[in-house]
Formats: C-alpha cells, sequence, structure tokens
C-alpha cells in the first residue's frame, strides 16, 4: 500500500501539496495482452490529508497491515511536517513575544488563568532549551587589549576670544600630562 499526497502545479509551475491523499495498492492484472499478468497501482479510496483518523469507508476497504501501514505514514507526514515549520516558528518567536508584550501590556489582549500557565511552562521550557546556545555570561571586569587614546576635538572657536584661549590652555595641558606619562 502506497498514500500518496495529491499535487497540483500553479501558473509558475511549481508543485503544492493539495489536500487530499490517494491510497494506492500494488495489484497483479491479467489481461490478453498480458497472460502472464502485470503489476498495476490502482487507487482504492482518497481522503482528507488532516484527517487525524482513517475515515470509516477508507478503513473497511484496507487490511489489518494496510492501516497499521497508515499509522506510519501518518506519524512520519506529523514529523516532516514538524520540521517544516519548526525553524520559521524559533525564527519568527522574539517578534511575536514582543507584540504579545505590548498587546498585554496595553490591554489589547487578555487570557484566562490555564492558558497563562500553560505559555509559562511552555516560555521556561523554550528558555532551558536556548540556555545551551547562550554564550558563557563574563565575570569580572572587561579586559581592555589595546589603550584607548581620547581624541580631543579640534578648537572651533574663533581665535582672540577667551573661548578659544581657554581651549588652548586645554589642549596644551593635555599634551604636556600626555608627555610625563610616557616619559615617566
Amino acid at each position: 500500500m502506497q498514500f500518496k499526497t495529491v499535487r497540483h502545479r500553479d501558473q509558475d509551475g511549481k508543485y503544492h501539496n493539495g489536500s487530499t491523499v490517494q491510497c494506492l495498492r500494488r495489484v497483479r492484472e491479467v489481461t490478453p495482452e498480458h497472460p502472464e499478468g502485470k503489476n498495476v497501482q490502482r487507487v482504492i479510496a482518497k481522503f482528507d490529508r488532516a484527517a487525524r483518523e482513517l475515515p470509516a469507508d477508507v478503513a473497511a476497504l484496507l487490511t489489518p497491515a494496510e492501516r497499521e501501514e497508515w499509522k506510519e505514514w501518518r506519524v512520519k507526514q506529523d514529523e516532516e511536517h514538524l520540521k517544516s515549520v519548526a525553524q520559521y516558528e524559533l525564527d519568527t518567536l522574539a517578534e511575536r513575544l514582543s507584540v504579545i508584550r505590548t498587546g498585554i501590556q496595553r490591554g489589547y489582549a487578555a487570557t484566562d488563568t490555564k492558558n497563562a500557565v500553560a505559555i509559562r511552562t511552555g516560555a521556561r521550557a523554550v528558555l532551558r532549551l536556548l540556555a545551551d546556545l547562550m554564550p558563557e555570561p563574563v565575570k569580572g571586569r572587561p579586559v581592555i587589549e589595546e589603550e584607548y587614546e581620547a581624541l580631543l576635538l579640534p578648537n572651533f572657536a574663533t581665535p582672540g576670544t577667551p573661548e578659544f584661549d581657554s581651549y588652548q590652555r586645554l589642549l596644551e595641558e593635555h599634551e604636556r600630562r600626555k608627555a610625563q606619562d610616557q616619559g615617566g
């Protein structure tokens, strides 16, 4: 038994999964053209892809082994779906949390206690998982790798004014202290 999601092609030629699953059974058909028989696939049933359980009419057509195959197929499809959406959800989580926080603070959104507890539990679980990705915090004072010299702005005051003279004295004092520090 093969379970196949029906695919459709859009106008751009890209394929998209449809909402229907076909149950294909391989059977051996004997025809006048092929007296020894040939293997062919026949569509046994169709049902909604989102169905969590087999519809009763489809389940009646399948053997117990084929129903077990369907359960395995359903688990595989769920894993593939989770794999495809998990990265997107993680990438957009920070933005969504920001919107939620703003909405609650401004009174646009509200929830009940049961949902708040579920959100808190889920958030704590995600934070525990993300803790492995976070860099270790550095303890103590930061290490200065190279000396940093503060740059002084040029004197923009008009020459001959008291402001110009005052700033010039500061620049000269700075140069004098810098020379003393380097020499001694």
